[in-house]
């Protein structure tokens, strides 16, 4: 009981939905909004209908996947018709409701003006004014899909294929294809990557809700066809495992509540509560106190013979080249049966690869095994 108690992080019989109640939270805040509030003073000085892209004579769709430090929480598609001037905005992404983690639909539909603006409205879609070729030097008044929220949307550089600027004052980054069309966008820590037409693609939210099938009952895990992880990046330092375990202990018994939290959001994960990435982020920034770094790990856990789901945890460097992996969360020893990592992130870094490899299990791409 005491072992099943320290993995129960929140108030589930699935300690393996930890993760989703996490990421579902933040998706649910960052829908509403991704973007901070400005100085309505800014809205009086800009121009009612610059750089707005006008609206194409043909029908146009496209797919994005919604990641937060490269984990893949939904999915957001843009639709135009034509002959209605509509431009649709739908979003299909992680919820939770009453401890039930399940697949969240938000839908927004405008009618546009011939020159791309909302009829009857001086601002342009957010995501219409990214999508359809880099946005020229300048800016718009803006209008987020999801929350109606209006406000400036600058471009403040192009260069290479890719624009930068602000959208009601958070900094971006677009990446465009030689089409023009939107590839990419980050945002903080948020990230949209463009799927080609015809792929086919897992809905994000079942990598929570089902799990990644394990193929075999016993042996330790793996990828195929097989995935390298850097066993020990350049960064990691030497660290005592005495030490290392000692702080992993700490972490754990600082959460009284292994529940998602304030400390989820922190990129210290200091906060009442918190669960795997908030305990993995605690750990990585009081290790950074006492002079050592160590890695974040993202990756797989499968327990009770069941599917695969989302973890995270910590990677320590030892003297003589050796590492040692530690579960801040549960205390549980870090096991070839039981965690399979996908990619090391280095703290306060964007987790590039990390989000790269979860697209590519969503897209079938890799399978979860057990050795024969």
């Amino acid at each position: 009981m005491t072992k099943e108690r320290r993995y129960l992080l929140a108030p589930m019989g699935d300690r393996s939905h930890t993760v989703p109640r996490i990421v579902a939270r933040f998706l649910n805040r960052a829908l509403r909004g991704l973007q901070a509030p400005l100085l309505s003073a800014l809205l009086l000085s800009l121009p009612a209908r610059a750089g707005a892209p006008s609206a194409p004579s043909v029908s146009e769709e496209a797919r994005f996947v919604f990641s937060w430090k490269g984990i893949p929480l939904g999915t957001v598609t843009l639709a135009f018709a034509p002959g209605a001037r509509r431009f649709t905005y739908t979003s299909r992404h992680v919820h939770t409701r009453s401890g039930h983690v399940g697949q969240r639909t938000r839908e927004v539909a405008l009618v546009l003006t011939p020159d791309g603006h909302v009829e009857g409205r001086a601002s342009v879609p957010q995501s219409w004014w990214l999508w359809r070729g880099p946005p020229a030097p300048g800016c718009v008044t803006g209008r987020e899909e999801l929350s109606g929220r209006e406000g400036p949307h600058c471009v403040t550089a192009v260069r290479d294929g890719a624009v930068e600027g602000t959208m009601l004052g958070q900094p971006f980054t677009a990446r465009y294809d030689a089409r023009g069309r939107l590839q990419g966008l980050e945002v903080g820590e948020s990230r949209f990557t463009g799927v080609a037409a015809g792929t086919r693609l897992r809905p994000p939210p079942d990598l929570f809700v089902e799990g990644v099938p394990v193929e075999g009952t016993r042996g330790a895990l793996g990828f195929a066809p097989p995935w390298p992880v850097v066993r020990r990046p350049s960064w990691v330092t030497d660290w005592r495992a005495d030490e290392a375990r000692a702080l992993a202990a700490e972490v754990h018994a600082a959460f009284a509540e292994k529940a998602p939290g304030a400390a989820d959001w922190s990129d210290t994960g200091e906060g009442e509560g918190g669960a795997c990435l908030a305990h993995a982020a605690r750990f990585a920034a009081r290790a950074a106190a006492r002079g050592q770094r160590v890695a974040l790990v993202q990756g797989l856990l499968a327990v009770d013979a069941g599917p695969a789901r989302p973890h995270a945890w910590v990677r320590v460097g030892l003297a003589g080249g050796g590492t040692l992996d530690l579960d801040p969360t549960s205390l549980d020893p870090v096991l070839p049966g039981t965690h399979l990592p996908l990619a090391l992130a280095e703290p306060g870094a964007p987790a590039v690869e990390a989000g790269e490899r979860w697209l590519a299990l969503l897209r079938g791409e890799h399978r979860v095994v057990r050795a024969r």
